[in-house]
């Protein structure tokens, strides 16, 4: 290691804050070089002196560059990098030989030190961003890159590629000074040699350098002795100075910096004089100046470096400027910060800290301290962050931090303060009261927000913009979202954002975790949104009470689990045609792997405008998309569970969907262990023109529906369309219909009480398509009615009365509204199935088109060839109980309870089946056939 031996008295002392004299170059006279041949090329000893330095400004111009014995230097011979070692040194070490072995070549490059020096397509020399001064030495030898061209049979004359910067330390306290530009200049890393010419070009990518101590080589860090140091660096020009950030070796840090253009060029330097003379940051702040000194300083903390809070801080209503980045550990030690304003037009990361952690992966910390309250309990009713940027293209995030980096964590962190886009935005962005956005590996835990989030920007874009109550974003991997609460109202008046959620707008990451978090305010969207893909699900407005939306194209695993929403999701502006909607009481809307297990709502999910585009709402997931998607019970069996309404108010032109569970399934996943409790209910007002589906456990499921209970009730009012409802799925078509639907039950009434439209009505399906699904060990025990038994009813209580039957076009039964057409014979897809429940329409029956029955309400065939369709099988038939009833105003004694055999046969299927006669209680058996049997409740297993 190269090191200087004396300095001189007397010199040029430029102080920190003036400018910087170019210093004098010397030469080096040549040496001569040896040769021995070695078998595979030539064995060489190369001597050499490095070139003397700063003969004036930094009070070295007595003094040489000398050797140390285990100084090393790379040769370049046109093929590879050779290391060559110091055999021997002379003049005072001034002179060194250096040996090893390369191939004889015309012209050599050589870098000293050797470990300065990479091979890609040029040499890379390598200026490192953090230097160690050993013992008895003043500058880190290995951060003295120099450089020489050697023709064959000279002997090497280096040239330094650095600057070098003087300071002083009066006292012996300091363990580390680092150098930064202000205006973020890059001052150390990688340059290139040239192989061809020499030549020494690029630009470093370094913009801090940080130098330690150690007694040896092999040491401790520790403190630096007092005395003179050099900081190494890459001829720079600091348009706006820059800046020293000293820490002792208790944790303060304190900063001293210039405010004038300052030149370091090459083989010349700066003298900073004395540094510590200054104010240090104590690692336990106690007051609002110390805070502040803090913020200067905050972003040169190292990975583990801990600064606390001792008391709380009023800022009195201080204007913070956000720190620009902190890799360190901020803890407060449960005190509160508040008073303060953030409102920044000048970056795209907003908040009380910009950036927590960095690109290079420090595990940055936030815990343990409540923002914008002086009690704890309640805002203090001046602090805000506002985002006034309209935005260059780029994305941006705003929250109490704007950013969390690579493998930072932010735990038991409350925060009070309101979280706003303003009207001045334009541009794509992402808001969170606790965090905008975050990188790979980040830990968001035990964190609450209890301020609103609020979007009123002017944002058009379809990019797909997102809020949340703790966070905004994630697009890449490893979040972990745990024990979090939301009590701020999350609303939303930007027709540019898309992805709105009580706990987090939109995850598009992979390994994405979110456990036992909880929403308790409401989430309304009073936007128009606008989606990046019209009639698209994966790209559906989505809306949820924890969640907006979860998307990302991989095949790692990914649970929401046990999380709960308390309140109220809206959609409180009338939509765009074509920009489909997804609501849900948990997630808005899932496009890709996931597991929801053991996750619960009670908040009210509705619409509240009129919808001109496709809308689905559920109680616990919007919309699913995704095959590998799977809804499901908990590791302790808690199951998920819907207690809260699926509202439906306003007209609407396009196909609504909405279930206690789920509303839309798209995919081939799987809904089971889960529990419905809510109402579903589409109000008078709810007339539309388009087709609803409703279904106690799914609007329409396209795969499997397993171990699922609906006890709410489903009552749609629905004018002139057509209503679909199922006591576990409604269904929509051929496409979209269940796979599987196993071991399901539904106790809750369903009701479509429609004044001109047709209604489809089904215990357990609204349609069956039996050719494609299989349904086994289904019960049902709701009433099923075209009577209105919702007015006068209270909340999830129906009215015992009903009354108001409607006259036409209903298809209802025990198990399936409506069955279509087998593709082929099938005669075991629906086994142990019972049938417990009154079916009634008191009114005169419409042969042509009233369809009333246990089994199906009617069979659709259209084809000329009917395919034989079986219903029970002898082992395995369907149970229909003998306290099931037809309340009918035709029939004998208006109500008949199916006590016998003959009785049930006379009401297996709609009495208008062109496969079945009702008035004989016969079937075509070649084409139809029933293995059922009349039961007591016990024996049903209902009791």
């Amino acid at each position: 290691m190269r090191k200087y031996m004396k300095y001189i008295a007397a010199g040029l002392v430029i102080m920190i804050g003036a400018s910087c004299e170019k210093m004098q170059e010397t030469t080096i006279e040549n040496e001569t070089k040896n040769f021995v041949y070695d078998g595979y090329g030539v064995l060489m000893s190369f001597r050499a002196k490095g070139q003397d330095v700063m003969k004036s400004d930094i009070n070295v111009g007595a003094s040489a560059v000398v050797w140390d014995s285990d100084d090393a230097i790379a040769i370049y011979d046109g093929s590879a990098l050779r290391e060559f070692t110091v055999s021997s040194r002379t003049n005072g070490n001034k002179i060194a030989t250096f040996s090893g072995s390369a191939a004889e070549v015309g012209t050599y490059y050589s870098v000293s030190p050797f470990s300065a020096a990479t091979l890609d397509t040029d040499i890379k020399v390598n200026l490192p961003s953090t230097q160690t001064v050993i013992a008895d030495h003043c500058v880190d030898g290995e951060a003295m890159v120099a450089t020489a061209t050697v023709a064959s049979g000279a002997d090497i004359s280096f040239t330094n590629q650095f600057s070098l910067l003087k300071i002083n330390l009066s006292s012996s306290d300091i363990v580390s000074v680092t150098l930064a530009g202000k205006g973020n200049e890059a001052i150390c890393g990688e340059k290139v040699l040239s192989t061809s010419d020499g030549s020494f070009s690029g630009t470093p990518e370094g913009k801090t350098i940080n130098l330690v101590y150690k007694a040896t080589k092999e040491g401790a860090y520790a403190a630096f002795p007092a005395g003179d140091y050099f900081i190494v660096l890459w001829p720079t020009e600091f348009t706006e100075g820059f800046k020293l950030i000293m820490t002792k070796s208790d944790g303060s840090k304190a900063v001293k910096s210039t405010s004038s253009d300052v030149t370091f060029a090459l083989n010349s330097g700066a003298n900073a004089s004395t540094i510590n003379d200054v104010t240090f940051v104590p690692p336990v702040i106690t007051t609002a100046s110390q805070l502040k000194m803090w913020r200067r300083v905050a972003e040169y903390y190292a990975e583990g470096e801990e600064v606390k809070l001792g008391a709380d801080i009023n800022l009195e209503g201080y204007a913070w400027t956000p720190v620009p980045s902190f890799p360190g550990i901020f803890n407060g030690q449960n005190h509160k910060i508040y008073n303060f304003t953030v409102s920044d037009n000048t970056e795209n990361r907003l908040g009380f800290i910009r950036t927590l952690g960095s690109s290079n992966g420090e595990a940055a910390v936030l815990k343990n301290v409540v923002f914008g309250s002086s009690d704890g309990t309640s805002a203090d009713g001046s602090s805000s962050i506002t985002m006034t940027r309209a935005g260059d293209g780029s994305w941006m995030y705003a929250g109490l931090v704007g950013y969390a980096h690579l493998n930072s964590t932010i735990q038991n962190v409350t925060n009070f303060v309101p979280v706003s886009a303003d009207a001045a935005v334009t541009g794509k962005h992402a808001i969170g009261g606790i965090v905008g956005m975050t990188n790979q590996n980040v830990t968001i835990e035990d964190c609450v927000n209890r301020a609103p989030i609020t979007d009123n920007s002017a944002c058009e874009t379809t990019d797909d913009s997102s809020i949340g109550g703790v966070v905004g974003w994630n697009d890449t991997q490893g979040l972990t979202v745990s024990g979090c609460e939301n009590f701020g109202a999350v609303t939303n008046n930007c027709i540019g954002v898309s992805c709105i959620g009580g706990i987090m707008g939109k995850a598009t990451c992979q390994s994405f975790r979110m456990e036992e978090c909880s929403n308790h305010a409401n989430i309304t969207n009073a936007a128009s949104s606008v989606t990046s893909g019209t009639d698209n699900w994966d790209k559906a407005v989505a809306v949820g009470g924890v969640l907006g939306r979860f998307g990302k194209n991989n095949n790692t695993n990914n649970y929401i689990d046990k999380c709960l929403n308390e309140g109220q999701i809206c959609l409180g502006a009338e939509t765009v045609s074509s920009h489909r909607q997804a609501y849900g009481g948990v997630i808005g809307s899932i496009t890709y792997k996931c597991t929801v297990q053991g996750c619960s709502n009670t908040g009210k999910v509705y619409d509240n405008a009129v919808c001109n585009s496709d809308l689905s709402m559920g109680g616990i997931l919007g919309s699913g998309s995704s095959s590998n998607l799977v809804l499901t019970k908990a590791e302790d069996d808690t199951p998920n569970t819907n207690s809260g309404e699926i509202f439906h108010y306003k007209n609407h032109k396009n196909p609504t969907w909405f279930g206690g569970i789920v509303g839309y399934m798209t995919s081939t996943g799987t809904v089971e262990y889960s529990i419905n409790n809510g109402r579903l209910v589409c109000d008078p007002s709810g007339q539309g023109t388009a087709d609803l589906y409703a279904g106690g456990i799914c609007g329409n499921s396209k795969g499997k529906i397993l171990n699922c209970t609906n006890n709410g009730y489903i009552f749609t009012w629905a004018g002139k369309i057509t209503a679909y409802i199922g006591g576990i799925c409604g269904g929509y078509s051929s496409t979209y219909k269940p796979s599987r639907v196993i071991n399901c039950k539904n106790t809750g009434n369903l009701g479509p009480y429609n004044t001109t439209g047709s209604s489809i009505t089904g215990g357990i399906l609204a349609r069956f398509y039996p050719s494609d699904t299989e349904v086994r060990g289904c019960t049902n025990t709701g009433l099923i009615t075209s009577g209105n038994f919702y007015s006068g009813g209270s909340g999830n209580t129906p009215n015992p009365t009903v009354s108001s039957y409607q006259k036409k076009d209903y298809y209802m039964a025990g198990l399936f509204g409506r069955v279509e057409a087998p593709t082929s014979d099938v005669t075991d897809n629906v086994t142990d199935c019972v049938v417990a429940c009154t079916i009634s329409n008191k009114t005169t029956a419409d042969d042509s088109a009233n369809w009333t029955a246990l089994i199906a309400g009617k069979t659709f065939s259209t084809s000329s060839t009917k395919y034989k369709l079986v219903f029970g099988t002898s082992t395995n038939p369907i149970m229909i109980v003998n306290t099931c009833s037809i309340e009918f105003s035709d029939v004998p004694a208006s109500n008949e309870t199916i006590t016998t055999t003959a009785l049930a046969n006379k009401w297996l299927m709609g009495s208008s089946s062109d496969f079945y006669s009702a008035a004989y209680g016969s079937s075509d058996t070649s084409k139809v056939d029933f293995h059922f049997t009349v039961v007591t409740p016990a024996t049903a297993g209902i009791e």
